[in-house]
């Protein structure tokens, strides 16, 4: 038994260090892409496994060059090695067709000079369920981009996705900016794209004529196919919404699913992903980047759509979303709940690999999402605020130097990830011979951490305020410490 140091993260291994094995070169003619590496998918970078240990902006920090200047160093003494970047269509096209390409550029030249990566965010028809940051030229034409009309009929600010003209303008903006970037990033520092962010409405269906119309249709065929070819591992939501009207194989959307909110939810999320898909399709026809989009989550059980954003990739329609949008990779959340532990587990599936592009301070949900989910990536959101992330700093520290040993053993069934859960007191862990008991110390501090199995009797543990106990497996054996080390990795 060892107890670990109370404040600052340490790394301890039990009989053997292991080397950490850092590869630097750059291979510019290689994009990056997704891999699966054993059991888990992974993100690769000049053709190795690249773990994002990343922080995202405030939305509109990007905006000017000036006001960036001295957030770059303070995201590189962060221990940082990705930042999430937003590129607003506002911006990058002020007047119709005629495209600006300053604040990128700055933007992969800081980001170099720092030796960091990027993940672009394109806030493009809509960011956090609104059009806020369209151009003033699509703003002020409400009829060619027709808005959103709420139940009284009347338009909100939002732009519509059964708008065509904003759906054709949105994809060629992104197109362009994809067309430019597979120009000029010859050393790759854009690992990541993320079309369009947190999408939805405010109510639980669009009320223009196109939506109200569409509704009354046939659900398309393409996605009664994938629920037949899916059925046995669709979303529980999904899944007992449909049967509930007996599996049909065709109909409209009533007839399919019934005449409920959640019904109409399947409907937008439907819309919104094929309009997403469009503007992704046309993206990576110019460069085919790894691509996401993100979801601000139900917030509890009970709420129906409209609460939250409706037609966004909430788990409850992750389904909708796979069978419309081809071109995204990943569908992610953005995680300022308390459960953090249900939500990552309902987004890490065999067909979308978990990646959480926002979420709280707390270090220990990336120690957590790494180990226990073979994340891709972790990114706070307003990582440049000035204040006090000590823990995260030193978490980060500890992340950089066991990333080779993350990356090598993610999907390999002999790491896990230690995070105090609520009023959790502990946490067991099996192993092949072996069985190791977490004891978490203090109830009102964080306790986090990781356990990686390196050898049949050799355990490297990282993590902080939390015991560790060892048992064998085998009942007429005793399991026991013979030697514990502690330290780093350089």
């Amino acid at each position: 038994m060892r107890k670990f140091i109370s404040y600052i993260i340490c790394v301890i291994t039990l009989l053997v260090m292991v080397q950490c094995d850092n590869k630097g070169g750059v291979k510019e003619e290689t994009i990056p892409f997704l891999q699966k590496n054993g059991g888990a998918v992974q993100l690769m970078v000049n053709d190795e496994p690249f773990l994002m240990i990343a922080g995202e902006l405030h939305n509109s920090t990007s905006s000017t060059v000036e006001y960036m200047e001295p957030v770059w160093a303070r995201l590189k003494s962060m221990n940082l090695n990705t930042v999430l970047a937003a590129v607003t269509w506002e911006l990058l096209e002020p007047e119709e067709g005629i495209f600006d390409y300053h604040l990128v550029d700055v933007m992969l030249q800081k980001a170099r000079e720092n030796d960091l990566r990027l993940c672009l965010l394109w806030f493009g028809s809509w960011k956090n369920g609104e059009s806020s940051y369209v151009p003033g030229w699509v703003k002020k034409d409400t009829e060619r981009f027709f808005r959103v009309k709420n139940k009284d009929g009347k338009n909100i600010e939002t732009i519509s996705p059964f708008c065509r003209e904003a759906r054709k303008a949105d994809a060629k903006a992104f197109g362009a900016l994809m067309k430019y970037l597979s120009e000029v990033d010859k050393e790759r520092t854009v690992i990541l794209i993320q079309p369009e962010n947190e999408v939805g409405v405010f109510q639980e269906i669009d009320y223009c004529p196109q939506a109200l119309v569409g509704f009354e249709k046939e659900v398309p065929e393409k996605l009664m196919t994938y629920l037949e070819d899916n059925k046995d591992m669709l979303n529980q939501h999904v899944k007992e919404i449909w049967e509930s009207k007996g599996s049909v194989k065709a109909g409209t959307w009533k007839e399919v699913f019934g005449d409920t909110p959640f019904t109409k939810e399947f409907f937008m999320a439907w819309q919104y992903a094929d309009y997403i898909d469009e503007g992704a399709r046309v993206g990576k026809e110019q460069y085919p980047l790894p691509m996401f989009v993100n979801a601000w989550l139900v917030q509890y059980p009970e709420q129906l759509p409209g609460g939250y954003p409706t037609g966004g990739p909430v788990s409850r329609v992750i389904d909708i979303y796979k069978a419309a949008a081809g071109h995204l990779d990943i569908l992610t959340p953005d995680i300022y709940l308390p459960d953090f532990k249900r939500i990552v587990a309902e987004y890490n599936r065999p067909d979308n690999p978990l990646l959480i592009p926002e979420s709280t301070m707390e270090p220990g949900r990336a120690f957590y999402a790494f180990a226990e989910h073979d994340a891709i990536g972790f990114a706070p959101f307003a990582i440049e605020d000035e204040g006090e992330h000590f823990l995260l700093i030193k978490s980060y520290e500890v992340l950089q130097e066991l990333q080779s040993l993350i990356i090598r053993y993610q999907g390999t069934g002999k790491m896990r990830g230690i995070l105090k859960y609520g009023d959790e007191m502990e946490q067991v862990f099996p192993f092949k011979d072996y069985t190791l008991k977490v004891v978490y110390e203090k109830n009102n501090e964080p306790a986090y951490g990781l356990i990686i199995q390196t050898d049949i009797d050799e355990f490297l543990v990282a993590g902080m305020n939390f015991k560790v106990f060892i048992s064998a497996n085998d009942p007429n054996k005793i399991g026991y410490f013979e030697q514990i080390w502690e330290g780093g990795y350089e």
